[in-house]
């Protein structure tokens, strides 16, 4: 079973991922077809116009995103959570620490649909940095400060990658399997981590947008799912990524080592 829960090895393939997911499920045969989609949307102070964070929402409201065309054809559910796009973060500025933590419990809710599968993606213009910040201070701490890791999310990040936070933590308190996709997911990956290591065994990563990507995935130990970057807009890379892991459900249950 522990083999199953902790994915990532270069050797792991459609058998280890269907008993990654059956074991996170807690079903003798893993399914995707309860599969649900939550980016969580917010923006950075000096960034593009947070109208445009907005205008996006509506677009996928209205079924006229490209994430919405994936998600039909593979009957994923799909919905939003707005981080106060309206009001951009500013990195630079002190973040109370009560903020940062009613953010990590507002992201709690991208969970609260259940379900098989949960499919995480952000979209915050000017987030790839504060992410990556995130990132360099967690992959490069010595883990001695039990806080560490939350001081550095208030330092250095934002709300989306908060919110990232509480929805990898709800989802595993409910085991529910997480497919995560951007620098947001990853930062709140490695936050984490080193807060405890295997606290986030329950999420694989659908894909790596670019070769900087790519190494990080490698140092936090978490194979994408897909090779190249799809793209095309959040939620895209889940949305391809969960017709691997429907194949990887047809197989027959084998043992991964």
């Amino acid at each position: 079973m522990e083999n199953c829960q902790h994915l990532g090895g270069r050797d792991d393939g459609f058998v280890a991922l269907g008993a990654w997911l059956a074991a996170w499920q807690g079903k003798a045969e893993p399914k995707t077809k309860d599969t649900h989609i939550c980016f969580i949307a917010s923006s950075y102070q000096g960034a593009a116009d947070p109208a445009i964070v907005k205008e996006y929402i509506a677009a996928t409201a209205k079924g006229r995103a490209p994430v919405n065309l994936m998600c039909v054809d593979r009957g994923i559910g799909l919905r939003a959570l707005e981080m106060a796009p309206e009001m951009p973060h500013d990195p630079a500025a002190d973040w109370p620490e009560a903020e940062c933590m009613a953010a990590v419990a507002f992201g709690m809710e991208a969970a609260a649909a259940g379900g098989d599968l949960l499919g995480l993606a952000t979209y915050a213009p000017g987030g790839d940095e504060p992410a990556k910040a995130v990132l360099r201070a967690c992959l490069l701490s010595d883990g001695k400060d039990e806080y560490a890791p939350l001081e550095v999310l208030r330092s250095y990040g934002g709300r989306e990658i908060a919110g990232a936070v509480g929805a990898l933590i709800a989802a595993r308190s409910r085991r529910l399997p997480v497919l995560a996709e951007g620098w947001a997911c990853l930062a709140a990956i490695a936050v984490l981590e080193q807060m405890a290591k295997g606290s986030a065994d329950h999420v694989v990563v659908a894909a790596a947008t670019d070769d900087e990507q790519l190494l990080i995935c490698d140092r936090l130990g978490k194979k994408p799912i897909i090779g190249p970057t799809i793209g095309i807009g959040p939620g895209c890379a889940c949305a391809a990524a969960v017709s691997v892991l429907a194949a990887a459900c047809l197989l027959p249950s084998m043992p991964t080592r």
